[in-house]
């Protein structure tokens, strides 16, 4: 039980946004509102535990380690979580980690940028409005990532944790119904259940996404 990764080491959240990226506009592509922040958020947290510098359980979420990482995203939020001096539940973390919004991912692209994973480029809408769009590099990174989801999708093995943590994001943030065809999505939806079920931390965090996309929402409508 072994997860295949880019030589480029990606972390969850890199994943998770490159699949999210238009493979045409090299925008993000138009998902339900806050989805695909607080999945990134799931993502921080999920990279911190694979890397064994948090833990969480039903009810809370803990400190292992405070060393670094080495990524600048992952390391400032486990410098916040650090910094206080009660445990807060899992729900929290995200909340916190997802506020930024639109700029949490922008952080994310723009590691991928500095690392030559995606490219920035300036273009015009209408010949006026000035807008800023993330074409791959050369697109090994992001293929690497969708084959992989692909093939784990349509053959019996058990995968890696942070491959079974990957499809609960993608199926938490409704990446998978871009990902795949309506067909592929039909035949293949007991066997994505299989997947994202696999890891407790998946099937935690899938429910709190669900639910703080609620939160959020609520909040918003109802300042």
């Amino acid at each position: 039980m072994t997860d295949i990764r880019s030589t480029k080491s990606l972390t969850l959240p890199e994943e998770l946004v490159l699949i999210a990226l238009d493979d045409d506009s090299g925008s993000l592509l138009r998902l339900p509102p806050y989805a695909l922040e607080v999945a990134v958020a799931a993502a921080i947290v999920m990279e911190l535990t694979l890397e064994g510098r948090i833990d969480t359980d039903a009810e809370r979420l803990f400190l292992l380690s405070p060393a670094p990482t080495g990524n600048a995203l992952l390391d400032e939020s486990l410098a916040a979580i650090a910094a206080r001096t009660e445990n807060q539940p899992t729900a929290e973390w995200l909340r916190v980690f997802a506020a930024p919004g639109p700029e949490l991912c922008e952080r994310v692209i723009q590691g991928l940028v500095a690392r030559g994973v995606l490219k920035s480029v300036e273009k015009r809408l209408l010949w006026v409005f000035k807008t800023r769009v993330y074409p791959p590099t050369s697109g090994i990174e992001e293929d690497e990532v969708k084959s992989r989801v692909i093939t784990l999708l349509n053959n019996d093995e058990i995968p890696g944790p942070r491959d079974a943590l990957l499809i609960g994001l993608l199926r938490a943030a409704g990446l998978l119904e871009w990902l795949l065809s309506a067909p592929e999505y039909d035949r293949l939806r007991s066997r994505i259940d299989e997947l994202a079920n696999l890891e407790e931390t998946s099937r935690a965090l899938s429910r709190t996404v669900s639910e703080m996309q609620l939160v959020l929402a609520t909040a918003i409508m109802h300042p």
